[in-house]
């Protein structure tokens, strides 16, 4: 998939430069943007207020936003330890929260979730434009107050495969996460038209998740304590490894495969 990198200010200019330098993708000023491979394409927009993902055949954009929207609105009024996510990772009262590693980090919605629960978070993320999507959400919310505590707690953003990332994990004899998460991309004809807006520009973007077997073999072998792959409900398991328990909502399911003790 083509895409551009775009800036609309001189302010916004030597990040965009920055980034396109660093991952050989054309640059251009956003009001140069009138050639037939830009308007069929995606662009990294650069801009003033915000860093965008715009998919500029079909005229939709989206970006990260933790401190408005969806995810504000989530945080405050989305169920707490009540949440079906939320049983799913073993979120327990007396219990410390667990460590997360999101390794399908995505959006970063339910890593942003998990952290409002308390949840020291680790997503790895192979797509740099996501990555910075998600860095760009982290520079406009770090000035908040509650988004501080978020921080402290932990939440760090890697740009790798998430098989590899897990790899050296193993490799190096580093402290495994708690709990490893996996949100395979999958089409959902049901979601609202925003979440559609979202998943159709992820899909152009990155395409279709081939290796996520694999992606839960390697996580059964580094996680502490759980695994947990989030499934459309009424889909199959995503391997012939079969999930200890589920746990239900009303559109979504929990896989959770339990790490024997050693």
């Amino acid at each position: 998939m083509n895409i551009f990198i775009t800036y609309d200010t001189e302010k916004t200019k030597p990040a965009a430069l920055e980034f396109s330098k660093r991952y050989q993708y054309p640059c251009i000023n956003i009001s140069d943007a009138n050639t037939s491979d830009f308007t069929t394409s995606l662009s990294l927009n650069f801009k003033n207020e915000v860093v965008e993902l715009r998919d500029n055949e079909k005229d939709i954009s989206i970006h990260i936003d933790f401190l408005s929207g969806n995810l504000a609105h989530r945080q405050k009024y989305g169920g707490g330890r009540g949440q079906s996510i939320a049983k799913a990772i073993g979120l327990k009262q007396g219990t410390p929260p667990p460590s997360v590693l999101d390794a399908t980090a995505g959006l970063a919605k339910d890593a942003y979730v998990l952290a409002c629960l308390g949840c020291s978070m680790t997503l790895v993320e192979r797509s740099p434009v996501i990555v910075e999507l998600i860095k760009d959400a982290i520079h406009h919310a770090e000035e908040d107050e509650y988004f501080q505590t978020i921080l402290k707690k932990g939440f760090e953003v890697i740009n790798q495969s998430s098989i590899d990332y897990l790899t050296e994990l193993k490799n190096q004899d580093v402290i495994s996460p708690d709990v490893i998460y996996l949100d395979p991309m999958y089409p959902d004809k049901k979601k609202s038209a925003s979440v559609k807006k979202n998943m159709q520009i992820l899909q152009k973007l990155l395409g279709k998740d081939e290796d996520t077997q694999e992606l839960l073999n390697t996580a059964l072998k580094i996680a502490k304590k759980r695994v947990v792959v989030k499934r459309p409900k009424g889909a199959g398991n995503l391997s012939e490894v079969k999930p200890t328990y589920t746990v239900e909502s009303k559109k979504t399911r929990y896989d959770v495969y339990i790490i024997p003790k050693e």
